[in-house]
Formats: structure tokens, C-alpha cells, sequence
């Protein structure tokens, strides 16, 4: 099985990590990954001519889509141009499996956008559980921009066995909106109420970042401008209880985090917050399911299957 991975502006190395033997292209660097592309022995390549069906059976093309409609107020014309090249290559090809990784922050279809015969599936990091999607379209969420890859982080696991009692936080508090299509994130509105039971040691480097999270009971993980966060990631690799803002995000598997663990408003965290405190059994409950959740599947061997077993 021959893979070619095109990711236009290297914005997420997790898919050649999972699929070493793949060939790994770009077109423009812009992040800095340099660290991990030596980490994982990652050399891109560039000649994109060499991208045909007589050299590799299969297709996955990693893009934030979005950026590619012009009519959208986060339209980028250099997205496009990467978006119309790939295009190219997939019309004037037969693979046997052609597959888009949307890492964009929304939860839309791109298939509204889109319609190509010869793409076969798009793999959707944010997949809303109450949207109804084409049948093509999957969840896929363990794929996004950044400077380390979901796939990277995964690896990052905590041996710590120290547990200080507080809710750790550091992060970015940020107000997105788009008017365009009436979507809004605040973060800042609700850390506003909630801050006084929040434990927070102010900006960190990545490594006292994790320490300081590993030796925590809990770790708050307020949505982003998309689902899921970088920080859920963090978080669950970190045996630290993860106390998650509600949202939408559909998992590619069945089993749930505990309810006890989710809250929708500031008083609703505070309450869980109580419980969780009132009761050791319901914290290691929901710690254990949540560890059970992580092991399972938030691991390559996993990731890669789920997505072998859609495309064959």
C-alpha cells in the first residue's frame, strides 16, 4: 500500500507519524517543526510531480478547507492555490482511495463545498454530533494545526504520582467571532466568573506547562475557537482529571467522559467541582473511565486502524 501525504503548509505531521512508510510532501513551511521532523527522521519533499497513480495507491491531503472559500471572512487565496494544485492531481488520477483531513476550527460539511467524485472521504476534525453530514464525511479529531501534532502529544504521558488538590489552567483568553455565520467563542467572559477557584501559575514553557498540569487533581479545559482542543489532548496524556466546557465534538468511538466532568455554566462547575471534592470513589470513577477512555484509543495502533478500516 503506497501513501502519498500532501500537507500544503506542513500545518500538522501526525498522518506521516502514523504512516511512516508514506511519502510525506509540502509546499511551504509555516510553523517551525524542525524539532519533531528530526524527532520521527520526517524528510518532505516537494516535487509534486511525482504524485501520480503509477507511483501511489492511495491520496490524504491535509488542509484547513475553510480558508479556501472565497466568499468567507477567513478566505486565504494562498490555501486556495495550494487547494486547486491538489485538485489538479486528483483529476488527472484514479487512486484507489482519495481522503481530505479538514483540520479547520468549524464544524460545517465541506461537502457543501465541494463536490468531486473522486475524493472519497473526508476525515472532519470537528464533527458536530447533532449535524447531519454526507455519508463520506467522518469524524476525525485527532489532526490540527500547531507546532506539535496531536499525534506528538499523545506520546508526552505523565509518570507523576503527585496530585496537588487544585484546577489548573494557563492559557489564552480570547473572544473569536464570525459574524458571517454567527458563531462566537469567549473565553474570557467565563473565566471571568470562574477564576477564583482556578489555580493559575501564569504563562509557562511547554515542559513546566505539563509538570505543572501532572501534578494537579484537575486540569480545566475551556473550548477553543474549535473542537477539540490541543489542551484535551494535553490533558488526558497527563492521568490528571480533565474537566471539560460542554460542546458538540463527536468522538469516532461510543464510550462518553463522565457527566460529572462536564459543565455548561460557571455555577454548573462549581457544583461538579463539590461533588468531585465530597466523594474520592466518584473522582477516581471518573478518573479511571476517563484513563480507560485514553488507553483505548488515543494511541497510534488505534488511530491507524480506524482510519485503514474506513478507507478499505
Amino acid at each position: 500500500m503506497k501513501i502519498a501525504i500532501i500537507d500544503g503548509v506542513q500545518q500538522d505531521i501526525g498522518l506521516k507519524i502514523l504512516f511512516p512508510e508514506a511519502d510525506y510532501f509540502i509546499n511551504n513551511i509555516e510553523l517551525n517543526k524542525e524539532e519533531s521532523l528530526k524527532k520521527y527522521n520526517i524528510e518532505p519533499k516537494k516535487n509534486w510531480n511525482t504524485i501520480t497513480d503509477k507511483n501511489y495507491d492511495y491520496l490524504f491531503i491535509v488542509i484547513a478547507f475553510y480558508d479556501t472559500i472565497k466568499e468567507r471572512k477567513f478566505f486565504k487565496q494562498s490555501i486556495l492555490d495550494i487547494w486547486n494544485k491538489e485538485l489538479g492531481i486528483i483529476n488527472k488520477n484514479n487512486f484507489k482511495k482519495v481522503c481530505v483531513f479538514d483540520i479547520y476550527d468549524y464544524d460545517y460539511d465541506p461537502t457543501e463545498f465541494i463536490k468531486n467524485e473522486k475524493i472519497d472521504f473526508f476525515f472532519k476534525r470537528n464533527y458536530n454530533k447533532n449535524k447531519k453530514y454526507y455519508k463520506n464525511v467522518v469524524p476525525f479529531p485527532f489532526i490540527m494545526f500547531g507546532k506539535k501534532s496531536l499525534i506528538e502529544k499523545l506520546e508526552e504521558t505523565n509518570k507523576s504520582k503527585i496530585k496537588h488538590n487544585r484546577l489548573f489552567f494557563t492559557g489564552t483568553l480570547f473572544t473569536h467571532i464570525d459574524n458571517e455565520i454567527n458563531y462566537i467563542r469567549n473565553r474570557r467572559i467565563l473565566y471571568s466568573k470562574i477564576y477564583k477557584i482556578v489555580y493559575n501559575p501564569g504563562r509557562l514553557n511547554y515542559n513546566d506547562f505539563l509538570k505543572y498540569m501532572g501534578e494537579s487533581k484537575y486540569a480545566l479545559d475551556l473550548n477553543g475557537v474549535g473542537d477539540p482542543n490541543k489542551r484535551t489532548f494535553e490533558i488526558l496524556s497527563q492521568n490528571t482529571l480533565r474537566v471539560g466546557e460542554f460542546n458538540n465534538l463527536k468522538w469516532p468511538f461510543n464510550e462518553e467522559f463522565c457527566e460529572e466532568t462536564i459543565f455548561k455554566t460557571p455555577e454548573d462547575l462549581f457544583k461538579k467541582i463539590q461533588n468531585l471534592e465530597k466523594s474520592e470513589f466518584l473522582y477516581t470513577k471518573c478518573l479511571n473511565i476517563q484513563n480507560s477512555i485514553y488507553k483505548k484509543y488515543f494511541n497510534k495502533k488505534w488511530i491507524r486502524g480506524y482510519i485503514l478500516n474506513i478507507i478499505k
